[in-house]
């Protein structure tokens, strides 16, 4: 009996990864941009600050971005003394550092499901 290949293995099988890749990437993409607006609302419910203009809470951020081999989800402030917020007086005005304490364990979880 001999076996006949309508598509070859040395050929079937990269193009079996590469559509498992980029399926994979379009899922990550997908849950981090599920995720950007969850994280822009969290932050400006929880910035420890007291406000004195609003500007610093209104302008918090977050986005997703979809490169070519990586996705990448990415938060901040919009006013120029955002720095010093996260970084001044021992961190008790961050935002940035708890917002990512709080929503890391829980994208790793979703990212791993995807992969389950």
């Amino acid at each position: 009996m001999a076996i006949t290949w309508d598509n070859p293995p040395s050929t079937a099988v990269p193009e079996m990864v590469d559509t498992y890749r980029a399926r994979l990437h379009r899922a990550l993409f997908l849950l981090a941009v599920s995720y950007a607006p969850r994280i822009e609302t969290w932050m400006k419910q929880n910035a420890p600050w007291t406000d004195r203009t609003g500007n610093a809470r209104q302008t918090l951020w977050a986005e997703a971005f979809d490169f070519a081999d990586v996705v990448v989800l990415a938060f901040g402030h919009g006013v120029s003394y955002g720095t010093f917020l996260e970084l001044a007086n021992q961190g008790r005005y961050s935002v940035i550092f708890p917002a990512i304490d709080h929503f890391a364990p829980k994208i790793w979880a979703d990212a791993k499901r995807l992969l389950g």
